[in-house]
């Protein structure tokens, strides 16, 4: 058993640095738009219940467990806390591994869960991919029991490869193309939208329903 963590914040604190040029209603249609297909790759991968989304707020929950996830309330206000937790909660859940993903990676799809899990040797070694972009981490797994904390963050990716080494482990690179492409600026949301199959329409129709949500709420 393995067990996905995808930390999230409330939805208005998502994304901030799009703040600047995109509309809100755009903002959080991405970010939930995007959270939705994590968890349906995850979930499609590895069955229902696999992915544990943690953090957020109402809509995060609702989006995360419509799509087959298991929402969790965030005990910590640091991503690398959080994650960590969720590693170890997973772990102590009878998890062979935990392994991070975040939500913001537009292209996942359940390959990419399962080559991190194959190139894992069965849950036994520590697994990577790296971001294209920043050189942070795009996925990490941790096998139970290894001293390998999340250490997220700009070139993350050579910390933890560094990190495994301490534990006496080789950081195992998988070919997960899907994972290695984030959406942190206006310019990748751009290139999202024009290179990214179905990216644009699916945005559209979230954006739909985030501003009929508002709508409602102005209205209640």
């Amino acid at each position: 058993m393995i067990r996905v963590i995808v930390p999230m914040r409330p939805l208005a604190a998502c994304k901030r640095r799009l703040a600047r040029e995109v509309p809100s209603a755009t903002r959080e249609a991405v970010v939930l738009m995007m959270l939705k297909r994590t968890v349906s790759a995850v979930t499609q991968a590895l069955g229902k219940g696999s992915c544990w989304v943690i953090g957020g707020d109402a809509l995060v929950r609702h989006v995360a467990e419509d799509a087959g996830g298991v929402w969790l309330e965030d005990r910590w206000s640091d991503l690398n806390a959080t994650v960590l937790d969720g590693m170890l909660r997973a772990h102590a859940a009878g998890a062979e591994a935990a392994m991070f993903v975040p939500a913001d990676v537009p292209m996942i799809a359940a390959e990419d869960i399962l080559a991190v899990v194959e190139a894992s040797d069965g849950g036994t070694r520590p697994v990577g991919v790296e971001a294209t972009a920043d050189g942070g981490t795009n996925a990490l797994l941790v096998p139970a029991g290894m001293d390998l904390p999340p250490a997220l963050g700009h070139l993350s990716y050579s910390r933890h490869r560094q990190n495994a080494e301490r534990a006496g482990a080789t950081l195992m690179a998988a070919p997960a193309a899907g994972l290695t492409f984030d959406i942190d600026s206006p310019a990748d949301l751009a290139y999202a939208n024009a290179h990214v199959p179905g990216f644009a329409a699916e945005l559209a129709e979230w954006e739909q329903l985030v501003s009929l949500d508002v709508e409602q709420h102005a209205k209640s």
